[in-house]
């Protein structure tokens, strides 16, 4: 595989790659699309690197290692506060917000 043929199967890869939920000054996504899309950079990365990072960004999208390490209930469910990460998912997905008073509730007393 040549190095234009890698770096066109890296871009093909990240155009699969989901939307982002939470806003950052940079997306990785647009920041691989643009570094893969310019010649002068895939020219000065060797065909071995190019080989490897589509090999990582592959599994990547394929959640290689979200599959071969699942996380039990004991992690997702602490006995301390077992509904922690079902509300911190809730509030990235912007599936519900909390009012101001239940925030300074749960900053007061935790639950």
């Amino acid at each position: 595989m040549s190095k234009r043929e890698c770096a066109s199967k890296i871009v093909n890869l990240l155009k699969t790659l989901p939307q982002e939920n939470l806003k950052h000054y940079t997306v990785f996504k647009d920041v691989q699309l643009q570094r893969f899309q310019d010649e002068s950079v895939v020219d000065a990365i060797s065909e071995k690197d190019l080989k490897l990072q589509y090999a990582s960004l592959r599994d990547l999208v394929n959640d290689k290692y979200k599959n071969y390490y699942p996380l039990g209930d004991k992690m997702l469910k602490p006995k301390s506060n077992p509904a922690y990460y079902e509300r911190l998912m809730a509030d990235i997905r912007g599936e519900k917000r909390e009012t101001l008073a239940s925030a300074l509730k749960m900053v007061y007393t935790g639950k």
